[in-house]
This record gives C-alpha cells, sequence and structure tokens, in this order.
C-alpha cells in the first residue's frame, strides 16, 4: 500500500463539531429547571429558552463576540477634546460589545428578574436565561448585575422612605425606568464604583469624600432632572462598565465623622441651557490590561465634583452596598455554572467526532475512552452539584422578593427564613462555584489537547481560551475566596443573628432531607452527620474561625450540594441523578457515611465503573457499549 503524504489542503481534517443547543443537549440544566420551578411554569418559559439557547450559538451572536474581542475598549484624547474640554464620548468600545449589550437588553436579561407576573419564579427565569447568555456574552453580563444590583437598591430605597424629597424621588424613579427598560436606546447599564488602592475590599480605607452643597443650578441630568445636591471626589482603582448610564458608588461625608455612605449619580450631564453633554465630574485615568474579560471596559476613574444623591441613611453605606454586592454575587454563580456547562457542551460535542487513528470504527472516538469518561464524569457531577446548589440561591432570592409561596420544598414559606439563609448561602455559592469553574473549564480546555489552548475565533463556539481566561476573574471579583470565607464566618458568629442563621440552616436540612424514605438513607445519613458535625467543630473563638474560613465555606457547600443532589434524585428514581447523589456524598461526605452503607463497602468492577462513568458524562446521549481497557 503506497503511503499519502498530507498537505496543508490534503488528507485527515479533523470533522467540525457541532455544539448544540444548551438547553436541549444539557439534560442536567433541564432537571434543575424542572426542580425548583412548577411545571405550568416552565411550559411558558420553555420556548423562550429553546429559542435562545439557539441565538447564543447563532453565527451573528458569535461574530459579536469575536469582534468584541479582537477590537478592545480604548480612550480617545486621554478623555479630552483637541482644544482641553472634558469628552463625554471620550471611550470607545467596539461595535461588537455594542451589539451584545443591545442583545441583552432586548431580551431582558436583568428586567426577567423583575417580572412580577412570574412572581417567586422570576429569578430562577433569570437564572435560566443568563445560564445560556453568559458564555456568548463577552461578560456584558458584568454590567447587567450591577445595573442589576442598582434597581435593587433604589427600589428598596424608595419603599424605605417615604418622605423623600420629590425631586430624588423624580430621579430615582427615572432611572429605574431607564435600568429595566428593554429599549436599547433608552436603557441604561450601571457601575459599582467600590475598590481603592488603599483597601481593596476593605472599604474602611476610602478616600473618595462628599461634601453637602446644595442643589446644582447650572446643569442637569440628561432627562432633564436636578442633578444630586452631594459633590463626590476621589478616585477609584477598578470600575468596571465604565461605559454605564449610571454609577453607584461609595464615599465618606464630611459630615459624617468620617462614616462611609452610599451615593447614586448619573455618569453625564447636560450644561450650557441644554447645548452640551459632559462628563458628571468623571475623568478615566486609564483602562485595565486584564488576562481575560478583554472587551468589558475596565478603568482607573478620578470623579471631581461629581453631582450625587445620597442612598439611605447617611453612614449606612456598607449596609447599601451589601444589597447590591447580594445580586452581583448571584451573578456571579450563574456565570460560573454557565461557563462550565458550555464548556461540557463543547466537550461533548468533540468527543463525538475525535477519532483515533489506532482504532477501528465504530467505537474509536473519545467519547469511547473509560479515562476520557471519567475525567469529564467527575467535573459533570461537580457542575450538577454547583447547578442545584446555584438554583437553590436563585429561588430564595426570588421568594424574598415576592409575596407568594415558591412551589418548590426546598425554599422555607417563612420569608425571614429565606433571608436568613441568602445570608449565609450567597458568599458561600459565589465563592464555592467560582473555584470549581475554573478548576472545570481548565480540564475541559486540557480535553480538547492543542486545539483547545488556541484563541478559535474561526470557530468560535469552540473558544474554550477564551471561557477559561474569563472565567479565572469570577474567584475575584464581588469578593475574593477569602474575603467570602471571611464573611461566611462573621455571618455564623454575629451573636444572636449568627445563631438564628445556624438555626434556619438546622430547619432546612431537616425539611430538605426528611427521614422515614428508604432511598439514600446512607447519603441522608452522612449529610445529618456532615452537617452535625460542621456546627460542633466551628470555632467558637472568631479569630480562630476566620483562620478555618475556606473550610467551613467548602463544608458548607459540600453538605448543601449533597442535600441537592439527594433531593434531585429521590423525586422520580433517575439512575444518573441517583448515580451522582450517591456518589458525591461518598467521595466529598466520606468520613460521614454510615459503616455498614452497602456502596461504601461495594468494589464495582471496572466496568461498571465505566458504565456509570460513561452515563453521568454523557447523559442522555448515546454512547458506545463496547470499551476498550487499552488507552
Amino acid at each position: 500500500m503506497k503511503l499519502v503524504t498530507a498537505t496543508a489542503t490534503s488528507g485527515f481534517f479533523q470533522p467540525q463539531p457541532v455544539v448544540p443547543n444548551q438547553y436541549r443537549d444539557d439534560v442536567a440544566l433541564r432537571r434543575a429547571v424542572s426542580l425548583f420551578t412548577p411545571p405550568e411554569t416552565m411550559a411558558t418559559l420553555a420556548p423562550d429558552l429553546e429559542r435562545f439557547g439557539d441565538l447564543v450559538l447563532s453565527r451573528e451572536v458569535l461574530a459579536h463576540v469575536v469582534n468584541a474581542e479582537h477590537d478592545l475598549p480604548y480612550v480617545i484624547g486621554s478623555g479630552f477634546t483637541a482644544f482641553g474640554h472634558p469628552n463625554a464620548d471620550a471611550l470607545v468600545t467596539s461595535s461588537g460589545w455594542k451589539e451584545l449589550q443591545d442583545i441583552g437588553i432586548r431580551e431582558q436579561i436583568v428586567g426577567r428578574g423583575y417580572d412580577h407576573g412570574l412572581g417567586p419564579y422570576a429569578r430562577l427565569a433569570q437564572y435560566y436565561k443568563l445560564h445560556l447568555w453568559n458564555p456568548s456574552s463577552a461578560v456584558v453580563t458584568c454590567p447587567s448585575a450591577m445595573q442589576d444590583g442598582a434597581i435593587n437598591v433604589l427600589a428598596r430605597d424608595l419603599l424605605a422612605r417615604p418622605d423623600m424629597d420629590s425631586s430624588q424621588r423624580s430621579v430615582f424613579t427615572r432611572a429605574l425606568e431607564r435600568l429595566l427598560s428593554n429599549d436599547p436606546r433608552e436603557a441604561w447599564t450601571s457601575g459599582q464604583w467600590m475598590t481603592e488602592r488603599p483597601g481593596g475590599s476593605d472599604v474602611a480605607g476610602t478616600e473618595t469624600v462628599a461634601t453637602l452643597n446644595g442643589p446644582a443650578t447650572r446643569a442637569t441630568d440628561v432627562d432633564g432632572l436636578p442633578l444630586g445636591p452631594w459633590s463626590v471626589s476621589g478616585f477609584k482603582w477598578f470600575s468596571s462598565a465604565t461605559d454605564c448610564g449610571c454609577v453607584v458608588l461609595l464615599a465618606k461625608t464630611d459630615t459624617g465623622g468620617g462614616s462611609l455612605s452610599c451615593f447614586f449619580a448619573p455618569t453625564r450631564k447636560v450644561v450650557n441651557d441644554g447645548c452640551d453633554v459632559e462628563m458628571n465630574g468623571i475623568r478615566i485615568s486609564r483602562l485595565k490590561n486584564k488576562l481575560g474579560t478583554k472587551a468589558l471596559p475596565t478603568a482607573e476613574v478620578e470623579v471631581k465634583d461629581m453631582r450625587a444623591w445620597m442612598i439611605g441613611e447617611e453612614g449606612s453605606g456598607v449596609k447599601m452596598i451589601s444589597t447590591l454586592l447580594n445580586i452581583t454575587r448571584f451573578y456571579n454563580a450563574v456565570s460560573a455554572v454557565g461557563f462550565l456547562g458550555r464548556s461540557l457542551g463543547v466537550v461533548r460535542a468533540f468527543a463525538r467526532v475525535r477519532p483515533f487513528p489506532s482504532l477501528k470504527p465504530p467505537h474509536n472516538k473519545l467519547v469511547d475512552r473509560p479515562l476520557f469518561a471519567k475525567t469529564i464524569a467527575g467535573v459533570t457531577l461537580q457542575y450538577r452539584a454547583d447547578l442545584l446548589f446555584t438554583g437553590l440561591v436563585a429561588a430564595l432570592l426570588g421568594a424574598s422578593d415576592s409575596a407568594s409561596q415558591s412551589y418548590s420544598p426546598l425554599v422555607p414559606d417563612d420569608h425571614h427564613q429565606s433571608l436568613l439563609l441568602l445570608r449565609i448561602l450567597t458568599p458561600v455559592v459565589k465563592a464555592y462555584t467560582a473555584k470549581h469553574a475554573i478548576a472545570g473549564v481548565q480540564e475541559c480546555m486540557e480535553s480538547l489537547g492543542g486545539v483547545g489552548y488556541m484563541e478559535n475565533v474561526e470557530s468560535p463556539e469552540m473558544n474554550l481560551a477564551r471561557i477559561f481566561r474569563d472565567t479565572n476573574v469570577l474567584a475575584i471579583w464581588e469578593g475574593t475566596t477569602d474575603v467570602l470565607s471571611t464573611d461566611t464566618v462573621k455571618v455564623l458568629h454575629h451573636g444572636r443573628d449568627g445563631h438564628k442563621v445556624l438555626a434556619a440552616l438546622d430547619s432546612w436540612f431537616e425539611h430538605a432531607l426528611p427521614a422515614g424514605s428508604r432511598l439514600h438513607g446512607d447519603e441522608k445519613a452522612a449529610v445529618h452527620a456532615g452537617w452535625k458535625a460542621l456546627r460542633a467543630d466551628i470555632p467558637k473563638d472568631k479569630e480562630h474561625a476566620l483562620s478555618e474560613g475556606r473550610e467551613i465555606l467548602r463544608r458548607i457547600g459540600d453538605l448543601v450540594c449533597a442535600a441537592l443532589l439527594v433531593v434531585d434524585a429521590e423525586r422520580d428514581g433517575d439512575e444518573v441523578a441517583a448515580a451522582c447523589a450517591t456518589r458525591f456524598a461518598h467521595t466529598r461526605l466520606v468520613a460521614h457515611v454510615p459503616a455498614t452503607s452497602a456502596a461504601g463497602k461495594k468494589k464495582a468492577n471496572w466496568h461498571a465503573v465505566t458504565k456509570e462513568d460513561m452515563k453521568i458524562a454523557f447523559d442522555g446521549h448515546p454512547v458506545a457499549e463496547k470499551h476498550h481497557a487499552k488507552l
């Protein structure tokens, strides 16, 4: 047989993997949806999710992503015109970035979370759509998160202060209209400017100062409404979403003894009797050069005489901004599972078509390799757990915003109990899912071999290198793992409130995994024993507990996920869900699995283990029955 030489245009070419609609392809996602959402609500949401699942993988949307990553944001003229005037349009972003922003606004990625017609399921509906959108968004979801947080903060302040000044009420009401709009010509995104050079997440070192100067008489905002009476000046070290229409920021007040207060300000103002638009005391010092999130304009910003309105009471800045942080941390968790879910979808598509030249058909594809299946099953197991954990937080968030009771028994009927659970689980889910997403996306990228390491702009749906770069920020912004571990411990050690949080978790575990059912009895026992042990292990000394913060956070996350996987498996007896529940408990809670556990004692042969790996990794997909030991 004559050997044939390959050339640049002849020889073997890898078949192009087809990444399918994730809503249809991802069994784990659909199970998470159905666990928390009643069938009648899902019947109304499913058509839109199916349509959107196609859109986010369309050639048009992916072309916008490529453009946004190629034509990076920049500042023209260092922020000034040729004659030295401040330039309100100094920041230049790509057409792709703008188009992706517009798609997110039209699709109501933020607004869906405030759809009163969905009652307690509004946040869940938002979660499902955001999960599909984030990997195709070039991270326009970052300003979306802060936009959502600003809505929450402003709406709460309007409700809490019925005696609010009429001018301020008009400004906040109009801002909410813009922030909730699905018209890109009208809508605003928002910034969240907290981080400064001295402290990072420790906002006590804030060097931005607000002075009460009275009404601004020579300028208005872009809607002709008055600018705020506070003059804010300082320097913000990180300001993502620099192209936003408004901003929520922290500053110390000279009348408040240096205490932190929260402020709202439009980013632009109208001057010269309505003839000109200028930045509202904002000057971009420089744009950040980052590992990932390249298309997202992140800047160092100097504010000088920015006219602003105070949100809440003077000195309550940390409390007000915490409300916003709960929203952005929720978005962070959704982004984490979204990135990982898309990456697993790419890997499954690749594995179905990647052949081994040394093996004969039909069992010669990567999908048939036992070691590969084991690797992807491990990533998928954590993904399924994190999907359910994030779904629980979405359900709790939706229930806390609604007067109606949730369909899911996993959500307490008591509104106050939901708030207590949110207080502890929000920092946990943010940190927990971020770490898993980074490791999981890396594993998926590695699974593609050399092509996984490439910036595949020619086939952007395969570009796991971009997703990996973007995923790494999730463990940093909105609080690093150490910051969130510290927050978790502080919640548990917060006197009487800490005891209430522990009691809420006691009640949740008891109701989530009631005694009496024979199914998954060992796994339930492991969860209950694990929670009891963790409660006993939390050091009474706060400083000691803080030093153990990461371990405490991880154990809470593992226990909640183990419980959710059992609940998911028990509701319909699904074979793969049951395998996930058992495997998770017997690997993460191994110290608490009963000694009499049959699953714990049983040593399955490798064929059985591989078969289970295949089912977990490729649930809902046909896989070869014949497996080879040779790898």
